[in-house]
């Protein structure tokens, strides 16, 4: 909508014929949403109010689309937050993409296992029992696995979806609930990274664009932090917030922040401001770090794609011993 929107206004159409053309060529509910927008902008409202009541527009777009309509910018305004929102997507999606190929081995490598303990070992079960032989310690293992399995396994998954649903309500309603998860996961090793990274860089991706547009820094500083989802993040750059309104550097507000912040981003910064060009500065330093980022989920899949293999030939290489061990000791016994 943004991309089009800029193309539009560029093209030398008026705003409300913008978002008439627009609103014709999606789909039901979006041409309800742009329709409000319309009448909002018709009579007299601001166009980035109309984008935050009717389609959810973060309060960091918000605030540069309200910046580019007071100065006269605003199709820089929608060119930046176009670029915002693409970058944003091109994050998540490497993410998604990087988990994908790990994900389908985890989920073959559960069924494998489940067919296997459910559907073999239940046949061969009775049969070992009745050789009358004291059973390798593996044997028995995998046995009372697969005999737990069968008659709980049905209880144990509609728990596991519970759980699963109400954390994710929990997560989604409570925020002391997702400020605990939060921190939680960011302890994880190499995921906790990636996480902090990810929200590092929308950070300054998003404060840079804002500074670029002509907005006040510690305007830019209190608006991109309102809308972080890393709410552990969050906090620590609220405290420090009344130092950015003194005018302290945001250098030096990093370099206090945290330690995952990489000790590059505080001396960029510092030289930005030295220089006038703290925008780019911050911009730049996004581009760093999502390139960090891309190094950090390249070894990270690297490194899952053979331990889940490993886990997956060693729990069939489990199931397929327990098996032959008996018969084995039977051979060993009849050829006595």
């Amino acid at each position: 909508m943004f991309e089009r929107l800029e193309l539009y206004i560029s093209a030398g159409l008026s705003l409300d014929k913008a978002l008439h053309i627009i609103g014709q060529a999606s789909t039901k509910h979006q041409r309800l949403c742009l329709f409000r927008i319309r009448e909002d902008v018709m009579s007299g409202g601001l166009l980035s109010k109309s984008f935050a009541k009717h389609i959810g527009v973060s309060k960091t777009l918000s605030g540069l689309i309200e910046h580019g309509e007071s100065s006269g910018q605003l199709l820089r305004a929608l060119t930046i937050s176009r670029a915002m929102l693409e970058k944003q997507g091109d994050a998540s999606r490497k993410c998604a993409s990087a988990l994908i190929y790990p994900s389908i081995i985890a989920v073959f490598a559960s069924l494998l296992t489940i067919g296997l303990v459910r559907g073999v070992m239940p046949q061969i079960t009775p049969m070992l029992r009745s050789l009358n032989i004291e059973l390798p310690l593996l044997t028995r293992i995998v046995m009372a696995v697969s005999e737990h399995l069968v008659t709980y396994g049905l209880y144990v998954f509609v728990v596991l979806c519970g759980v699963t649903v109400l954390f994710v309500i929990l997560y989604g309603k409570i925020k002391r609930f997702r400020y605990i998860s939060q921190s939680l996961f960011i302890r994880v090793p190499i995921i906790g990274y990636l996480l902090y990274s990810y929200s590092l860089s929308l950070f300054l991706q998003s404060l840079g664009s804002l500074v670029e547009s002509g907005m006040s820094v510690p305007r830019s500083y209190t608006d991109t932090v309102s809308t972080l989802s890393l709410i552990p993040f969050q906090k620590v750059l609220q405290h420090n917030s009344p130092d950015i309104h003194k005018g302290v550097s945001c250098g030096l507000v990093l370099a206090h922040v945290s330690k995952r912040i990489p000790a590059y981003v505080p001396s960029l910064l510092s030289a930005g401001e030295a220089s006038g060009t703290l925008g780019a500065s911050l911009i730049r330093a996004a581009s760093i770090i999502d390139r960090d980022m891309d190094h950090s989920l390249k070894r990270l899949t690297s490194l899952i794609e053979p331990i889940m293999m490993i886990g997956m030939g060693c729990t069939v290489g489990s199931i397929a011993l327990s098996i032959m061990m008996p018969i084995y000791d039977i051979s060993k016994v009849l050829q006595q």
